[in-house]
């Protein structure tokens, strides 16, 4: 028997969809029934179909109506009636309630003359279920993917990828210059690690005599970004150093000048042993080898941290990423060779040289079935059938966009490892729509349920397709199931598909910020909580020319007339923003969320105006401890004006940090001729950059302590040594 679909396809019967859409229309009306009864009814409401007879999905629904009545359910009848009006209503007018600013945000992805029917129709690859999903707003792919999907050219479907790390050489350098461009050209982003690079004052063997260090290429890099247009955009690059790097310094700092690589976000990789070295007050060595000598910078590694935190709270830059966790923490964490150095621009997706990975997101305040009441509960089984729909569609565009990579490198990669990233977004409407207060240990407790159920879906559709069109190329179980994610987040009865067909993903969860795909489902975007309950938004970089539009956020206001009362009058548990939760709470939120996504989530800490230094290096080392993958913050009214602004336009910063000072000692050494040079290095950070003033090492005559320069005056570094001379 088959089922002939409105748009005139046919279908094989099934039972199961006239009983799930039988068992909503009971419980929205409060009538306590099973699944088992449902599907027994669906049997004899079709009972009389001829097997070999094609249906109309009509007549079907208009049987479900006539059993409905006839048993007396006229509630129940009544309520699938007005299902079937409002899905008539979303199939000839989707999104029919969006507002301006989420048709602003549409606009940037459709095709000349295309409407939202005809834009739902297009990314839904001719996917029925999928263009339900979509018209729901239950879940969405990621912004390359709806612009890339059903268009010609040369265009990646692909936000995220990562080039292989520059080596300590010019054709390295210059290759991956090119790489990063080629891939812009395409409208992907990237991101690198620079640590490699020789650090500035190192020896070369060319008429420099000395390298310039990792700060110039960075600055080209950034140029390449700035200079490679897309479609009403530019690039996006993530640079990375690592900790131990002895230009660190000049990179921590670097964007405290508002002119310098203001084409990248750039990020700290930092250790366990340096965060360790922070907490037992220790000094923090950042060494360098060339072929012609050894470079070491030792500095208080609570100093150091310090100064990343006053850049942070300062500009907004840079964030962190604790990348012995972003390496211990997925599924291929016992691959000897695979090992992560870079994010993508977002930070949501580690990858190897050359990944890449196709993102999409699911509205998990979609599945809340009586919204903002007592009886409010979770559509677990829609919610489970949404994940696993994503999952098979993010892999088919694997294939079907698997030759739309800048690089032939990024092609093989994808063949390799088949990178997916599915996410999530509207969490802090869930908390409002389901009465738990985001943060709260209700809360928690619901959303470990609900992480762990997803990366399970997952898992499960993946060996399914695995087992049906073949596992990804170096799928290996032994070492996969011995990672400490796969031990810690993977059920019993999702193990056993796995041992028994293997996984067609090498990754399957990332969290993406969702900025441009929530505005237009009008959710809150990724995990986050609400900025505001109201602002005003400039979106930039999308258009010609800069829009500022007044936002309301729609979950608090449908809160409140549920409630019967004004905004202004919602209770504290409903008023929790980003800008009044503890730190504490909101860093518990994505620890439990990071317990279940294999990759990495992409979220910011937005703190007040208030919010000193050592409340952003609280962040750090809280968010370590918690095993965060990285750590962004940014201020309000910090330096860096952000795109979300407060109704108070008024942007002076009433908090600025005093900059702090530090001092470094360095060690150079010759390999050849084992001259060693020592000096001490004693920084002075402005709210516009650093100025190090260099000096030959000396130590102090009464304790031996290091002599450092401070005010003019030499003074001997020992808090208890009081001895001092002219610096003149």
């Amino acid at each position: 028997m088959f089922v002939i679909k409105r748009n005139g396809k046919k279908e094989t019967f099934d039972f199961s969809k006239i009983a799930y859409a039988m068992l909503r229309a009971y419980r929205e009306v409060g009538v306590d029934v099973a699944l088992e009864d449902c599907m027994r009814q669906a049997e004899e409401i079709t009972k009389e179909y001829p097997a070999d007879a094609d249906i109309q999905i009509e007549t079907i629904q208009d049987d479900v109506e006539l059993y409905l009545m006839k048993s007396k359910q006229f509630e129940t009848a009544k309520a699938y009636i007005k299902y079937r009006e409002r899905q008539k209503a979303d199939r000839e007018n989707p999104w029919g309630d969006n507002d301006e600013r989420q048709d602003m945000v549409l606009s940037k992805y459709l095709i000349n003359g295309e409407d939202k029917k005809a834009f739902i129709k297009r990314i839904a690859f001719g996917k029925p279920s999928l263009e339900k999903i979509f018209r729901r707003k239950e879940a969405i792919f990621g912004g390359r993917n709806l612009y890339a999907i059903g268009r010609e050219g040369n265009i990646t479907g692909s936000n995220c990828y990562v080039v292989k790390d520059p080596e300590d050489n010019l054709e390295s350098i210059y290759e991956v210059d090119y790489q990063i461009a080629r891939t812009y050209s395409y409208g992907g982003g990237q991101g690198m690690n620079l640590s490699n690079i020789r650090p500035k004052g190192a020896k070369v063997n060319n008429t420099s005599s000395t390298t310039p260090g990792v700060m110039v290429f960075a600055e080209k890099y950034s140029h390449t970004t700035l200079n490679t247009q897309q479609d009403n955009r530019r690039g996006a690059l993530m640079l990375i150093l690592n900790i131990g790097h002895p230009d660190i310094i000049d990179f921590i700092t670097t964007k405290l000048d508002l002119s310098k690589v203001n084409g990248a976000n750039i990020s700290i990789a930092m250790t366990d042993d340096f965060m360790n070295a922070v907490k037992e007050e220790k000094e923090w060595v950042m060494s360098f080898e060339t072929p012609y000598e050894i470079i070491e910078k030792r500095v208080d590694a609570k100093k150091l941290l310090e100064l990343v935190g006053y850049a942070a709270h300062t500009m907004g830059d840079p964030g962190v990423v604790f990348i012995d966790h972003m390496n211990d923490y997925h599924f291929m964490s016992e691959y000897p060779d695979v090992r992560f150095t870079a994010t993508n621009p977002c930070g949501e997706q580690p990858l190897m040289p050359h990944g890449s990975c196709n993102l999409g997101s699911i509205n998990l305040n979609a599945f809340v079935k009586k919204p903002f009441t007592e009886e409010a509960f979770y559509d677990f089984e829609r919610f489970d059938y949404v994940v696993s729909e994503m999952i098979a569609a993010l892999d088919d565009l694997l294939t079907m966009l698997g030759d739309r990579h800048a690089l032939k490198e990024q092609r093989e990669h994808v063949k390799k490892f088949r990178e997916i990233g599915l996410g999530v977004m509207g969490l802090a409407d869930l908390a409002l729509s389901m009465r738990l207060p985001y943060g709260s240990q209700p809360f928690l407790d619901f959303l470990d349920t609900l992480m762990r159920r997803m990366l399970n879906v997952a898992v499960r559709t993946s060996a399914i397709r695995a087992r049906d069109l073949g596992q990804f190329p170096r799928f290996d179980y032994d070492l996969i199931s011995k990672s400490s994610f796969y031990k810690t987040a993977i059920d019993a009865d999702t193990d056993a598909l796995v041992k028994a067909h293997g996984m067609r993903n090498s990754r399957l969860l990332s969290i993406a910020p969702t900025g441009s795909i929530s505005n237009i489902l009008g959710v809150s975007g990724g995990v986050e909580p609400f900025f505001q309950i109201n602002y005003t938004r400039r979106i930039v970089s999308m258009f010609d020319e800069e829009k500022t539009i007044h936002v309301w956020e729609k979950t608090p206001m449908q809160l409140a007339r549920a409630m019967g009362i004004s905004p202004d009058k919602l209770p504290t548990w409903a008023l929790i923003t980003s800008q009044n939760i503890a730190f504490e709470d909101r860093a518990n939120v994505q620890a439990v969320i990071q317990k279940y996504v294999d990759t990495a989530i992409s979220s910011t800490f937005n703190l007040p105006n208030n919010a000193n230094v050592k409340d952003v290096t609280d962040i750090y080392l809280t968010a370590w401890e918690k095993k965060l993958k990285g750590s962004t913050v940014f201020r309000d009214r910090c330096a860096k004006i952000g795109i979300l602004a407060g109704i108070n336009e008024n942007t002076e910063d009433l908090n600025p940090a005093t900059p702090p000072t530090m001092h470094v000692l360095e060690r150079w050494e010759n390999k050849v001729s084992k001259e060693v040079k020592e000096y001490v290095t004693h920084i002075t950070v402005s709210q516009s950059g650093y100025t190090p003033e260099k000096i030959e090492k000396e130590l102090c005559p009464l304790c031996g302590d290091v002599l450092v320069k401070r005010g003019g005056c030499i003074h001997c570094n020992n808090p208890e040594c009081d001895y001092e001379k002219c610096a003149i």
